[in-house]
């Protein structure tokens, strides 16, 4: 009988819970600025030496909103320092980013990728007949770096708004439910929802802290959405020259569709 080498993937586990961190994940130079720089921070709290990596990407959107990298495009902009080097136990080290590309008048997008690097993890010797698994741990950090010329700003609006109905797996009570049944299908039901659409009609990303969003309805009272209620909006981008749906959940208490006017949207200072 085969088992799998258990004290593997807890060595694992334990590595991931003692991870490095890197500090700010979202970091903004100005391409017109003379040696526009970042100063990055990186914390070791394992007792373990860490090999990390930096390289630079450019982040690619697919018609789907599904983002991929492209790694390398863009490293010719930056110059990092150091760019390898082994973060040692209980330690941290600050990693300088300077932007040696060209000016720009217009606002770019790119990733630092800082990632450990991989390491072999030792396994168990086992008895004749049984085997074990090899773990390769690769933890990585995709910081969002903005190449925004100095004046360029956001503008975020609610370009459109509707009530719709989402098909969402019903939840099911198991109590006297037929386990023997593998091939029912789990029952579907509709939820309703209000669907945001943000315009970003500026030259520069949009970032929606705290979010403040009212329903205005026709005889001028206001409806505040809860942080609650925004908490999957909160924190999201819309990029420059684009929109972005948002759906959140219809509460009984919302103003009738047809009595809104308008939503109002406010965000907190960056």
């Amino acid at each position: 009988m085969k088992r799998l080498a258990l004290f593997t993937l807890s060595l694992a586990l334990a590595n991931f819970g003692h991870a490095f961190s890197v500090n700010p994940m979202v970091s903004t130079f100005d391409p017109n600025a003379p040696r526009s720089q970042q100063v990055f921070v990186l914390t070791n709290p394992s007792e373990n030496e860490k090999p990390i990596e930096i390289v630079v990407a450019k982040p690619i959107l697919d018609e789907n909103g599904i983002e991929t990298m492209d790694i390398g495009n863009g490293s010719e902009n930056f110059l990092i320092v150091p760019q390898q080097f082994v973060l040692p136990p209980n330690a941290r080290r600050s990693v300088k980013a300077i932007y040696v590309g060209d000016p720009r008048d217009e606002e770019d997008t790119y990733r630092f990728i800082f990632r450990e690097l991989p390491v072999e993890l030792a396994t168990e010797e086992l008895p004749e007949g049984e085997s074990s698994f090899n773990m390769r741990i690769v933890l990585q950090y995709n910081t969002r770096v903005w190449l925004t010329p100095a004046g360029l700003k956001e503008d975020l609006s609610i370009a459109s708004f509707d009530r719709v109905e989402v098909e969402t797996p019903a939840s099911v009570d198991r109590e006297g439910a037929n386990d023997d049944s593998t091939d029912t299908k789990p029952p579907i039901e509709k939820v309703p929802m209000l669907r945001l659409t943000v315009a970003n009609t500026g030259p520069a990303h949009g970032y929606l802290r705290y979010p403040e969003i009212a329903l205005v309805q026709k005889d001028g009272s206001r409806y505040e959405l809860s942080k609650s209620d925004l908490q999957f909006v909160s924190g999201q981008v819309v990029m420059k020259e684009s929109q972005k749906d948002f759906r959140i959940r219809w509460r009984d208490d919302f103003p009738d569709l047809s009595q809104i006017e308008r939503i109002d949207l406010k965000t907190g200072r960056r």
